[in-house]
């Protein structure tokens, strides 16, 4: 069996056991065992060569390599190998719940709560770094700031893939507005399964 095959055998493993986490539905605590399982997954680092999945050159800041998807469109997983400049404003993920851990570099995460439509309060930061991971609700608001120079490696693990996602709210906290955003443009997305 090459890598690709391992991987995608112990993809479909981790999907399995985080489907029969919430299958009596998506709560906070459904979701920290989900959250263990991708983080279990990670902890593979072989799992997850460069050479799959190679840093971008400095026209693109990101890649996002889709290796999981059911036929629903749901449970997808994707690679984000990024640079270390990355960086994303408040934003939701679209009614889908969410789950980000890393293999290599870390990120810091703001968690946000809507304060109205178009505010959002900071409630917490967590750094996402090999071993540990953020999980968020389908209400879940975050911000990504890549911290240190090392490029990023991480899984994001969706409830539904980036084109199922419903409407996606970005906020930005200079502006004090809110603005709806389509994820129509996908070319930043690499499809290995």
């Amino acid at each position: 069996m090459n890598i690709k095959q391992h991987r995608h055998s112990a993809v479909e493993s981790m999907v399995a056991k985080v489907k029969m986490h919430l299958d009596d539905g998506v709560n906070v605590q459904s979701l920290n065992l989900a959250k263990d399982e991708l983080l279990k997954l990670c902890s593979q680092r072989h799992l997850f060569p460069r050479s799959d999945f190679p840093v971008p050159d400095k026209n693109q800041i990101e890649c996002f390599y889709l290796v999981y998807e059911d036929g629903n469109g749901e449970y997808a997983l994707y690679i984000n190998s990024a640079l270390p400049c990355q960086t994303y404003r408040p934003h939701n993920h679209g009614g889908s719940w969410a789950i980000i851990a890393a293999v290599e570099g870390e990120e810091k995460h703001g968690l946000y709560r809507a304060l109205n439509d178009d505010s959002v309060e900071l409630l917490n930061e967590i750094v996402v770094k090999p071993g540990s991971a953020v999980s968020m609700l389908g209400d879940g608001i975050h911000s990504i700031s890549a911290q240190g120079n090392a490029p990023l490696l991480h899984l994001h693990f969706y409830g539904k893939s980036f084109p199922k996602q419903g409407k996606r709210i970005e906020y930005d906290l200079d502006k004090g507005i809110a603005e709806r955003f389509f994820l129509d443009d996908l070319d930043y997305i690499v499809d290995l399964r």
